[in-house]
């Protein structure tokens, strides 16, 4: 059951990615990172009023996860700003579950067995080949190319805080967790709204509803990880990026480059394994 869940997280949050992909082609990215936290927290608030007990430990954790998000959406909106797509995305998502990967294991003593490391240590190139990483070109790295460099790790940094601290809510208050996460990183991203032409106006509602969609799948991560290892609920979000890849060739009819393929597939092993691990 943790494991459905978890895939299910995965699928939502990639869902979130794609739809705020094709926003971004039409609308500041900034203002979609703050239509987004603000949905969020619109449809977890409800879920919370119907669905979840209320726990003051929740206001701690979610409000600090909150600036983990925002920091992670505005350093990866300012590194796709400055340096190659092909760059910063694999950067901040291999960073996030790296990191992430290590504060469980650092601070909540986890010890997976053999079947989920080697389904970890096959997601790490998986989720780099899947984002649309390649071989690294030393003739091309240049001042740009090193901000986007820091800047994905910064990304992945906050991402990473907020999937750990997002754990650390208990079940029975997932949603009250995620509804303050997500009213903190839009608190955050305020500052940085630009002004954009009214005949856009419809596009801050689809932000909205994928920030709903976002919500639910952070509560569904959060819920798949009392029943196991959070390391192996972190792995499999974590590989978000190939629901984006799929849907782009489904639905635009996207080419889906060799590594891209090569990523997927080993993003399905990977879970093989780590699902054999749990069992």
């Amino acid at each position: 059951m943790s494991i459905a869940l978890a895939l299910t997280a995965m699928l939502l949050l990639g869902s979130t990615h794609f739809i705020n992909g094709l926003l971004a082609r039409f609308y500041p990215p900034l203002n979609i990172g703050f239509y987004t936290h603000l949905g969020g927290a619109l449809v977890s608030l409800a879920g919370a009023l119907l669905f979840s007990t209320w726990e003051p430990v929740a206001w701690k954790w979610g409000a600090i996860a909150g600036l983990g998000s925002a920091l992670g959406a505005l350093l990866l909106y300012k590194g796709l700003s400055q340096a190659p797509f092909a760059l910063v995305v694999p950067v901040s998502a291999v960073s996030m579950v790296t990191i992430a990967l290590a504060l469980s294991l650092v601070f909540l003593g986890e010890r997976p067995n053999a079947w989920v490391w080697l389904g970890v240590m096959i997601a790490l190139p998986a989720i780099w080949l899947t984002a649309g990483g390649g071989k690294p070109n030393k003739a091309r790295v240049n001042s740009s190319t090193q901000a986007g460099l820091l800047l994905g790790l910064g990304a992945g940094l906050g991402f990473a805080l907020q999937l750990h601290l997002l754990g650390q809510v208990p079940d029975h208050a997932a949603f009250y967790g995620i509804a303050l996460c997500m009213f903190s990183g839009a608190v955050c991203c305020l500052p940085f709204y630009q002004h954009a032409h009214l005949a856009r106006k419809r596009l801050p509602l689809l932000a909205t509803a994928a920030g709903g969609i976002s919500a639910l799948g952070l509560t569904l991560y959060a819920i798949s990880r009392e029943g196991q290892l959070a390391i192996i609920s972190i792995v499999i979000v974590s590989m978000y990026p190939m629901i984006p890849v799929v849907f782009g060739s489904l639905v635009r009819r996207e080419r889906v480059s060799g590594a891209s393929m090569v990523g997927i597939v080993l993003s399905i092993l990977a879970m093989v394994l780590i699902m054999a691990g749990n069992s």
